[in-house]
């Protein structure tokens, strides 16, 4: 009887045993698949923020803004929620502009060497501060302009009047705005273009080298 007794209480600790193993690794398990759920749902969360609190523009801003501005909408934006947009965004787009070449102009005059724009820029507006972005090569060509008009001769100021108004006028046309102004004469009006010497100031010149 002793004996059955004692093989009765082995057996049911060693149940006890294997039960108690199997809720433990039973809890881990659904720890870590907890935890996988919520990565999960933050990294879904993150990737659905691709808008910015409210700014005037329904929250876009950086790239998505300029793509949505392109005619590559969001999804869950249409046609009719940006055309109200587009008066909104010319005002942006225009200062985005200024500001590059502001910037290209102040670093030459401050002596600093030429570097690559910062892209996207903020930029303020009525309803707060909405971040630009402009196809890289048409921010370095728009930066560099800036950069190049201190104490730029003729010849200088010319090519970029040309290098100006293309770039401004692809970013207009690829967001389907109207250009009303000449960018390069608005950008380049203060600039004080250093004279080319005349042929006969040359001239001149060279007969002085010559005496000597």
């Amino acid at each position: 009887m002793a004996t059955v007794l004692l093989v009765a209480l082995l057996f049911g600790t060693l149940v006890a045993i294997i039960l108690m193993i199997y809720l433990i690794d039973r809890v881990k398990r659904l720890e870590f698949l907890s935890l996988q759920n919520n990565a999960a749902a933050n990294a879904v969360s993150d990737a659905n923020e691709v808008v910015a609190p409210e700014n005037g523009f329904l929250g876009l801003s950086g790239k998505v803004l300029w793509d949505a501005m392109s005619g590559k909408l969001p999804e869950g934006f249409n046609e009719a929620d940006l055309v109200a947009l587009k008066t909104r965004f010319e005002y942006v787009l225009q200062n985005h502009i200024e500001s590059l070449f502001k910037i290209g102009k102040k670093d030459r005059r401050d002596g600093n060497n030429p570097s690559t724009p910062k892209n996207p820029i903020e930029i303020s507006t009525l309803r707060g501060v909405v971040l630009s972005w402009i196809p890289p090569q048409h921010a370095s060509t728009l930066y560099k302009s800036g950069y190049e008009s201190v104490d730029a001769d003729d010849v200088t100021i010319n090519r970029l009047k040309t290098d100006i108004d293309e770039s401004v006028s692809t970013l207009f046309s690829r967001t389907g705005l109207t250009l009303k102004q000449s960018f390069s004469d608005k950008l380049l009006s203060q600039a004080s273009p250093m004279s080319l010497p005349s042929a006969e100031h040359l001239d001149e010149m060279h007969e002085e080298k010559n005496e000597y």
